[in-house]
């Protein structure tokens, strides 16, 4: 049985700002990570959460989705459009991940890019190239994600580059926009790494043209989630969505400044 219409239901309430209903789609224990913290552990919290977010993003909507469905997970990869404390429009991609029981909404994790990416020539003609393939299965998208975290995990690098296409990109709004094989491996390779332990894929949801891969070095921590888009069995676009406050990014923007109060200008 598909999540897809709980999980619909869910941004529809929030597109409306309905903070009852978002609370009553959640499980009462339900555990909420998001990019801008903290970690909630109750439905109520939720909500509250939610109410905060939506002071933030004024007019939030959730537009341009998309989604991979997997058992009881469902991923759906966003354009959040909402004014920010100056009333000016933002845009923000996120990536939502929820595991539901029974309709109940009992895990959920939001990953973020930063505000207003924008995509260089080479970023969007792969991206193009990947909105526009029409082919895949779930297995040729599973075999590229596995080969190629796989040898990336196990310092291949040259195994690691026969699963990207030639015109790969790799969309990273912390640290960088950049195409190629070799640029890609070499920005991959050039984000800082932690002290202890090292980077793992936690978890893994791959539909006929698109995966969610997440990594971590704290499989309790979730830091990471690679939105992962495939062309004729090889991963053309890779988005890096982050939990940008577990990486040390500010993800508060707009905490620096009270929002604008608009006024009617009457005439004299």
């Amino acid at each position: 049985m598909s999540n897809l219409d709980a999980v619909n239901a869910l941004i529809t309430a929030i597109n409306f700002d309905r903070f009852a209903e978002i609370e009553a789609r959640h499980a009462p224990d339900v555990l909420f990570t998001s990019f801008r913290g903290p970690i909630l552990h109750d439905s109520v919290a939720v909500a509250d959460w939610q109410r905060q977010f939506q002071r933030d993003y004024a007019d939030c909507n959730y537009s341009q989705l998309e989604y991979v469905e997997q058992d009881d997970v469902v991923c759906v990869r966003a354009t959040i459009e909402a004014k920010g404390y100056d009333w000016r429009a933002l845009t923000q991609r996120v990536v939502e991940v929820l595991r539901l029981e029974d309709e109940a909404i009992v895990e959920r994790r939001l990953y973020g890019m930063l505000r207003d990416v924008e995509l260089d020539k080479p970023a969007t003609a792969a991206m193009n190239n990947a909105l526009g393939f029409k082919g895949g299965s779930v297995a040729a998208t599973r075999a590229a994600v596995e080969g190629f975290y796989g040898n990336l995990a196990a310092n291949r690098r040259d195994e690691a580059r026969e699963f990207l296409h030639d015109k790969v990109a790799l969309i990273d709004s912390v640290y960088g926009i950049t195409a190629g094989p070799e640029s890609v491996l070499d920005l991959i390779s050039a984000r800082p790494k932690p002290a202890f332990g090292i980077w793992r894929v936690t978890r893994s949801f791959c539909s006929p043209r698109d995966a969610a891969v997440e990594l971590a070095i704290d499989p309790n921590r979730p830091r990471l989630l690679d939105w992962v888009r495939i062309v004729d069995g090889k991963i053309a676009v890779i988005e890096a969505y982050w939990m940008l406050r577990e990486i040390g990014v500010d993800p508060f923007v707009d905490r620096a400044h009270d929002r604008h109060v608009r006024q009617v200008i009457l005439p004299i």
